[in-house]
């Protein structure tokens, strides 16, 4: 009788757990666009219980009702893989934003997204995948092209200055930067460096009377590097007789986001790394890059 009474117990408290676990997959399968993934891992949670049971009828039709669950998960999973380009296209109409390559890498515009299929996240960069902008993203397609909506109008819309004034403060920056390091006028320094200098030139005569959090202007390496690509495709390389030149990183720079930048060549997402700027006797500059 003991042992019978503690064979009941036990399937009770099998019986308590497996259901939570089924309550879990339950909420997992409400959970919309990628929700397979997390199912994915709810069911495991369901088999591990499963296992647990004793041989009987009851535990040979929930080992059944998992693998007719894992073959369905299965099946969304690789609809999702298919699926995510298309809608994320479709959500991005009108943007004017460019959908290219495949899951688990797409090319969006002047962004990358590295979809984790397993997981159901992704990672959204400026640029191939060095700068990292935001990572745990979901993968609905309709809330991630809101979001680079977003991000692509802010860079267009948002620049505070023009290409010519923009030329100016590069130059400004650059000629401080030579001064304090006793270089020569017109020296290759970092574009690192560069931006450090801009970020203080940029900043509004009340933070300089009182440095505090609230009075800075932010200036972050993605909108350097979209000014640096407008001032491109503007045709401002030249001014006081000099003439801006960027010069091209070498491969091993490419990972270092201390010594290299990103800067688009056009809005399909092709670029080039950076690492130095100069500035030139203009008589002496034969281009803008190199």
């Amino acid at each position: 009788m003991e042992g019978l009474l503690a064979l009941l117990k036990d399937l009770g408290v099998q019986s308590s757990r497996l259901s939570k676990h089924l309550q879990e997959y339950g909420r997992a399968a409400t959970g919309g666009a990628g929700a397979a993934f997390q199912r994915e891992k709810a069911l495991a949670g369901v088999r591990t219980q499963v296992e647990s049971f004793p041989d009987s009828e009851v535990k040979k039709r929930l080992a059944e009702w998992c693998a007719e669950q894992a073959s369905a998960i299965e099946q969304e999973k690789e609809e999702f893989r298919f699926g995510f380009g298309r809608d994320l296209l479709a959500a991005l109409e009108g943007s004017g934003m460019a959908v290219r390559g495949q899951v688990p890498v797409l090319r969006v515009g002047l962004f990358t997204v590295k979809a984790d299929i397993e997981t159901g996240v992704g990672t959204v960069y400026w640029g191939p995948e060095i700068e990292r902008l935001k990572s745990g993203v979901k993968l609905a397609p309709a809330e991630l092209a809101t979001t680079l909506r977003q991000w692509h109008e802010s860079l267009r819309g948002q620049s505070k200055l023009g290409p010519e004034e923009f030329l100016g403060r590069l130059h400004t920056a650059h000629r401080r930067i030579c001064m304090l390091a006793g270089l020569p006028e017109g020296s290759r320094v970092f574009l690192v460096d560069l931006l450090g200098e801009l970020v203080l030139l940029m900043q509004p005569p009340s933070f300089r009377v009182n440095p505090a959090r609230e009075r800075f202007v932010e200036y972050p390496r993605i909108r350097f590097s979209y000014d640096l690509y407008r001032l491109k495709q503007a045709g401002a390389a030249e001014i006081g007789g000099a003439r801006l030149r960027l010069h091209v990183a070498n491969f091993d720079a490419t990972t270092e986001k201390a010594k290299a930048l990103w800067v688009p060549d056009n809005e399909t997402g092709e670029g080039t790394h950076y690492s130095y700027a100069s500035f030139p006797a203009a008589s002496r500059a034969e281009g803008a890059e190199e």
